[in-house]
């Protein structure tokens, strides 16, 4: 334990040295103060501490549709915009340079003269790194969940779920990081590769989606040919290796609660602005949640899994 809490001391305190740690917990707060800022009124939503106002008769404050669209904006604007994708980025560049540091000359010499399996250290380093966001993203949902108390009077627990999805989205592409920079001690090569296996990630997931909604609707077969249904279920195969940073980050969308009924997805949300009951929406729902939790992190963390398995291999053969 005195071990792993030296070493996750080191990593906090290479962040600290950094501006960019800096910069990343500025901007955080700033957004998590533009969304304490949205309130609702006696006749609609309110923004910036009530700088602007828009009226909407079914957003006044205290009809059903205020929270649901408190949370649509937490989990489209907030989580699906800032946390999946911009303080996900700047925790990448930040931490990638944890293990490159950490493997220069002089500073793993001394981690390896303790009497500490390499594994170990290896495992240690890692877990610290994949702190720092998750005490980031911990201390962002704190705000919000207070902040819907504030405006709601309600407690909402199920935004906490916000941490550990953001936090397995920063895994999967932390592990290509790390990867690359036992191979390489590079930290740019480890944020270029992180950054392609992202876009790469999230280019599949799109096309995968397009060729479902055509296989949804096509008429019949042709005889010879290869159906779109065909080339969805291939689709799928192939995105079966890659992370599903796009759609665990989506999976917010069933875990976050609101009316104490369901969570937000985009057919709850749709089926709600055109004024019907909140929660049915079967057929893009059904689409939307085409693919079951455990598919998306099991395969995802299967992916992180390799990943990791061969940095630990490389770190552990390797002369130092």
């Amino acid at each position: 334990m005195r071990v792993f809490i030296t070493i996750l001391i080191d990593s906090l305190r290479l962040l600290r040295a950094r501006a960019l740690f800096w910069v990343t917990l500025a901007l955080s707060a700033l957004v998590a103060v533009l969304f304490l800022s949205i309130g609702f009124t006696p006749t609609g939503m309110s923004g910036l501490f009530g700088l602007l106002n828009w009226e909407q008769e079914m957003l006044r404050a205290g009809s059903p549709m205020a929270e649901a669209a408190y949370l649509w904006v937490f989990s489209t604007f907030v989580v699906g915009m800032w946390l999946s994708w911009v303080a996900v980025g700047l925790a990448l560049i930040s931490c990638a340079s944890i293990f490159p540091d950490f493997l220069a000359e002089g500073s793993i010499g001394v981690s390896l003269s303790k009497p500490v399996r390499r594994l170990t250290i290896f495992l240690y380093k890692y877990i610290g790194s994949m702190m720092f966001v998750t005490l980031q993203v911990g201390v962002f949902a704190l705000i919000v969940f207070l902040a819907i108390r504030w405006r709601l009077g309600v407690w909402n627990a199920s935004v906490f779920w916000a941490v550990p999805v953001v936090a397995l989205i920063f895994s999967y592409l932390y592990s290509v990081v790390v990867l690359v920079a036992v191979r390489t001690r590079s930290v740019l090569a480890a944020i270029f590769a992180a950054i392609v296996v992202w876009f790469v990630s999230w280019a599949g997931q799109k096309g995968e989606e397009v060729l479902y909604a055509v296989a949804q609707n096509e008429v019949a077969e042709v005889e010879g040919k290869t159906s779109w249904k065909q080339w969805h279920k291939m689709s799928v195969w192939a995105m079966a290796v890659l992370p599903k940073t796009g759609e665990t980050a989506d999976l917010l969308d069933r875990l976050i609660v609101a009316g104490g009924q369901r969570g937000i997805g985009q057919g709850a949300m749709i089926e709600s602005m055109a004024g019907d009951e909140f929660g049915e929406a079967p057929e893009i729902d059904a689409a939307y949640e085409r693919h079951t939790i455990g598919y998306i992190v099991g395969t995802s963390l299967a992916f992180e899994a390799v990943l990791l398995g061969l940095a630990a291999w490389i770190f552990c053969r390797k002369d130092y």
